[in-house]
C-alpha cells in the first residue's frame, strides 16, 4: 500500500520552511515513526533516518521498507509485496529485485538486514532496544533459558539441529531459524544432542567444527561410518583449507566461517532441505 504524502495545505510553502518542516516532523509525528536499531522510518514525510539524519531513498523502497517493517519481522511473499507497493500493476520480479537493493543501499552498512528467504520472500531482521529497562531481542533472537529448548517437530515444518558451544550464537541462529518457520533443536555438544530426547532424523544439521569433547568432523565421520548421510552445514571461527576440504569431500553441504552472514545460513540450509 502506498504510504500518502500529508494533505499540502499543512506543508509550508517556501523551501526554507520545508527543510524546517521535515526536521521537525520526526518529533511531531512520534506515535508515526517506526523505529528500528539506529533508524527510524517516518511515514508522514517519507523519510528515513539514521541517528536522526535522512539517508536518500527512493519512493518505491520507502514502500518496500514499510511492508516489511509492518510484518513485525515476519516473512513477506513476493505476491505480498507486489500488492503492497505495486497495486493493480502488472510488475516484473527484476523491479522487486531492484528496490530490494535500493532499499539496502539506503540502510548503508545495515542492509544485510533485509534478508532473501530463497522461495518464500524477504524479510527485515530488526535490532531494536526498549525504551526503558533492558534490552529487547531483535525478532528472531531467543531468550538464554529458550535456547535448548527443543520443539515438537512439526511434521510440515523441517527440523533443524544446531549444535554449538557459543551460547551467543545458538541464541542467535535458533531466533533466526525459527523466525522463518524451522523447529529447531540446539545443543551445545555432541554428547549433550546423542543424550537428549531428540529421536528425530533433522532435515540438516549446522555443526560447529570446533566443539568440547567430540569435535564436529570427528562427529560427521562418525554419522558416515553408521551408515547416516546426515546432510550437514558446518561453521567455524577457525577454519582452514584443510579443514574446509575435509568436510566437503565427507559430503557437507556447506562450509562457513564466522561471523556468519545470516543470508549465508539460511541459503545453506535452505540447499541442505532442498537436496
Amino acid at each position: 500500500m502506498q504510504v500518502p504524502f500529508a494533505n499540502s495545505t499543512d506543508r509550508p510553502a517556501s523551501r526554507d520552511a520545508q527543510q524546517s518542516y521535515l526536521k521537525e516532523t520526526p518529533r511531531q509525528a512520534g506515535d508515526d515513526a517506526i523505529r528500528f536499531g539506529r533508524f527510524c522510518a517516518v511515514p508522514h514525510s517519507r523519510q528515513l533516518l539514521m541517528d536522526g539524519q535522512p539517508r536518500a531513498i527512493g519512493g518505491r523502497a520507502f514502500d518496500l521498507l514499510m511492508v516489511l517493517l509492518r510484518s513485525n519481522g515476519g516473512i513477506v511473499s513476493k505476491e505480498e509485496i507486489f500488492d503492497e507497493v505495486w497495486p493493480s500493476m502488472v510488475v516484473e520480479e527484476c523491479n522487486l529485485r531492484f528496490q530490494i537493493g535500493s532499499l539496502r543501499r539506503a540502510l548503508g552498512d545495515h542492509g544485510d538486514m533485509i534478508k532473501t528467504i530463497v522461495r518464500r520472500g524477504y524479510m527485515l531482521v530488526r535490532d531494536d532496544t526498549m525504551p526503558e529497562g533492558g534490552a529487547a531481542l531483535s525478532p528472531g533472537i531467543t531468550p538464554r533459558s529458550a535456547i535448548d529448548i527443543v520443539e515438537r517437530v512439526d511434521k510440515d515444518k523441517p527440523y533443524i539441529v544446531l549444535i554449538d558451544d557459543d551460547d551467543g550464537v545458538r541464541r542467535a541462529i535458533t531466533g533466526l531459524l525459527r523466525s522463518v518457520g524451522h523447529c529447531v533443536g540446539s545443543f551445545p555438544s555432541v554428547k549433550a544432542y546423542e543424550e537428549s530426547d531428540s529421536v528425530h532424523r533433522a532435515d540438516c544439521l549446522i555443526l560447529d567444527v570446533g566443539l568440547p569433547g567430540q569435535n564436529g568432523l570427528d562427529f560427521q565421520a562418525e554419522l558416515m561410518k553408521s551408515g547416516l548421510r546426515q546432510r550437514i552445514v558446518f561453521i567455524s571461527g577457525n577454519a582452514d583449507i584443510p579443514m574446509s576440504v575435509r568436510a566437503m569431500k565427507a559430503g557437507a553441504v556447506e562450509f562457513l566461517t564466522k561471523p556468519v552472514r545470516h543470508q549465508d545460513l539460511l541459503s545453506a540450509v535452505d540447499l541442505a532441505i532442498n537436496a
